[in-house]
């Protein structure tokens, strides 16, 4: 079996799910956008899945020059074989079904959701195949200040205090805001690659956040795990 996976910057790779998808002998075939690409035909593939990056939906091709060749494989994607797409991944698959992406900003304040934070699985999320084993408050890595609107269709399958649309399913496309998949060691370069965002509009205890990375990490392994597992349930259905 094979997943094509699409990879923004180095640091944001699969992590705890490509250790999960060696031992399933699943086949990661990565396109890295930081460097020249060509992406090939998905015809040969059974899944693909989006990553995270610091760039934004809203962004021009200038910080973003990917973001159309990416839209347009996952627009073919949705008629043909299931996505899973998070954080950024989560907003694109969204953007290409007519959602609006944007800054998460309440009360005229930008909020951010940096660390390590609760999920509320939704009714339709707990009883969907892809949440199949998760608590009904999932523990999930965050690190965001964008948000999206819920695409005319999908399903809202979790949701936090400080933004709502958290996950979502759309036929067989799913879109996760947030991570499980990063290590400590990513966590750790996450944060200085990141040095002046996650201090602007945001406190942020850097020495704090990477012993709970380490502390979580076994959880974190777990749930990729899992979340893969059920991912590949949803694909032999279909």
């Amino acid at each position: 079996m094979k997943f094509l996976v699409f990879q923004h910057i180095p640091n944001e790779h699969p992590g705890f799910i490509t250790k999960a998808a060696q031992e399933k002998g699943i086949q990661l075939d990565t396109i890295e956008f930081w460097k020249p690409y060509k992406i090939p035909s998905i015809s040969s593939y059974q899944a693909l899945i989006v990553m995270g990056g610091p760039m934004e939906v809203y962004h021009g091709k200038d910080l973003y020059p990917s973001k159309e060749d990416e839209l347009a494989v996952i627009k073919e994607a949705l008629e043909k074989m299931p996505i899973l797409g998070i954080c950024l991944g989560s907003q694109l698959i969204a953007y290409a079904l007519g959602g609006n992406v944007y800054p998460n900003i309440i009360n005229g304040k930008i909020i951010k959701e940096i660390g390590y934070y609760d999920v509320d699985l939704t009714k339709e999320g707990q009883n969907d195949p892809l949440f199949k084993g998760f608590s009904e408050k999932t523990k999930v890595l965050q690190w965001h200040g964008g948000a999206f609107d819920l695409p005319k269709g999908a399903k809202l399958l979790a949701t936090s205090p400080a933004c709502t649309n958290q996950a979502f399913s759309y036929k067989n496309a799913y879109g996760l805001l947030f991570h499980m998949e990063f290590t400590p060691v990513m966590v750790e370069k996450q944060i200085e690659g990141d040095k002046e965002w996650i201090h602007k509009d945001f406190e942020l205890d850097e020495d704090r956040l990477l012993e709970e990375a380490k502390q979580k990490a076994k959880l974190m392994a777990k749930q990729s795990e899992i979340l893969l597992s059920n991912f590949l349930r949803i694909i032999s259905s279909k």
